[in-house]
């Protein structure tokens, strides 16, 4: 496994935090680098789920993405809470769930990051209008092979590097949440979901819905 040199990176992504007005905290541990992390494959079938999942958010019938989960062979992918949801009626889904869903896009535009499909995962810029055009198009039954096939995955120091930078950013934002202060143009919400896929990506051990984003 290539070295990381993890004091660097968190010297380069501190300064990073800092010119955008942010605040660091210099006891905070670099992230784990020797954790196993997922392959390609596995990133790709996450993409795939979580973008299903999200047209639900759009308001896609809960019957159709579970047809087109199942016939993708994505059921195996499914957290606990997924497939909580995709065992109810449309009408038994409730505003929390929809919105939970809707913040998926923050994660699946993470994921598109990792696998070198956008050039930047800039922490002050929205997701980019090119997301969908990425994936298969669910509405017109578009199937998952031609994506699994294209999977591929940033090096592990870019992807560790990136991590890094969304951990000290989430933990500068949920501070100024947490003291009332403001965090520019720097959302906690999405870079906690942005977080939450590169954790995922760089640890195997656990399901979508169990990653640590302590801080």
């Amino acid at each position: 496994m290539e070295e990381i040199d993890c004091e660097r990176i968190k010297r380069e992504n501190e300064a990073l935090i800092r010119v955008h007005g942010g605040e660091i905290c210099d006891w905070l541990p670099s992230p784990d680098q020797d954790t196993p992390a997922r392959d390609a494959q596995a990133a790709a079938r996450r993409a795939l789920v979580l973008n299903a999942m999200l047209q639900i958010a759009f308001k896609a019938p809960i019957s159709v993405i579970r047809e087109w989960i199942a016939s993708n062979g994505l059921e195996g992918e499914l957290s606990s809470s997924e497939r909580a949801i995709l065992d109810k009626d449309d009408g038994d889904l409730t505003e929390q769930e929809r919105t939970n869903l809707y913040w998926y896009i923050e994660a699946l535009w993470a994921l598109a990051w990792a696998a070198g499909k956008v050039e930047d995962l800039a922490f002050n810029k929205p997701v980019g209008p090119e997301l969908a055009s990425l994936m298969p198009n669910l509405r017109e039954n578009e199937r998952s092979e031609a994506f699994m096939s294209r999977a591929k995955l940033r090096p592990r120091q870019e992807l560790f590097r990136m991590n890094d930078l969304y951990y000290r950013l989430h933990w500068w934002t949920r501070t100024a949440q947490l003291h009332g202060e403001p965090s520019g143009d720097v959302s906690l919400d999405i870079v906690m979901e942005r977080r939450k896929a590169l954790e995922w990506l760089l640890n195997d051990d656990g399901s979508w819905d169990d990653v640590e984003l302590s801080t």
